[in-house]
């Protein structure tokens, strides 16, 4: 807010009539003081202020106006560019949280593999025993050296039983393939896209970290502009001369 202190002095003269001749004339008013002429320049200038505090302490001299005009207008510009940063800023560390989210949404696949490959070990474990307990059937059934119908029919029942594991064995070894090979895939394209995210979180990190730095500055400079110029008044001429390039 401006404020004008329009300052009037006048002098008043009393009409001083005669009583009589032995009546003595009342003394003249004493004139009033004249103000000294720096006085008088600077109680005709309008002060102002640059804002930012209470307006107090000394009145700035127009090369210090100058000087905190300037100041102000860098300062000014400084903000405005630290502002248009904080905005894309913020909308990376939302894209960020998104890329987050997906990627615990792509391990869900991963988490699948290894149920089935659990499930997988599991088959193998019994497939293994099934196959260690026909290798000592037929380990016994041959020291037996039997002959006959009878051992004819328990050998063609070995071989059945070893034919049926023989299936069963490629079955899951085949599966086994089909499950290091899809792991693999997705481990390598998950790790992939987790160490570009980790890479780009790092990066968006030190560059906030730089921007909360410069932030700071930013604000310990604009502090101490209004403990120099902005708690100071100055007068309204100065500004208009520094305009005019005086």
């Amino acid at each position: 807010m401006k404020v004008r202190h329009l300052l009037s002095a006048g002098l008043w003269l009393a009409a001083i009539s005669m009583a009589g001749a032995q009546t003595p004339p009342k003394p003249a008013p004493k004139p009033a003081a004249k103000p000294a002429a720096g006085a008088a320049a600077v109680e005709g200038s309008k002060t102002l202020s640059l804002g930012g505090g209470s307006g107090g302490g000394a009145l700035l001299t127009r090369d210090e106006l100058r000087a905190c005009l300037k100041q102000q207008e860098g300062l000014r510009v400084r903000l405005n560019e630290i502002e248009a940063q904080r905005a894309p800023l913020d909308a990376e560390k939302q894209a960020i949280a998104t890329e987050q989210q997906a990627l615990r949404e792509a391990g869900a696949p991963i988490d699948e593999l290894k149920s089935q490959a659990d499930a997988l070990s599991a088959r193998t474990k019994a497939f293994n025993e099934r196959a260690a307990d026909l290798t000592a059937r037929v380990t016994a059934f041959n020291e037996a050296n039997r002959t006959g119908l009878q051992a004819e029919r328990q050998r063609r029942a070995l071989d059945k039983e070893r034919e049926e594991i023989g299936a069963q064995g490629a079955a899951l070894e085949a599966e086994r393939n089909r499950l290091v090979n899809s792991n693999q895939e997705a481990v390598a394209s998950y790790n992939a896209r987790a160490a570009a995210l980790d890479s780009r979180i790092k990066d968006w990190n030190e560059r906030n970290a730089r921007w909360n730095e410069a932030s700071s500055t930013l604000q310990g400079e604009r502090e101490k502009w209004v403990s120099s110029c902005g708690d100071r008044r100055y007068r309204e001429d100065d500004e208009l001369a520094i305009k005019r390039g005086q």
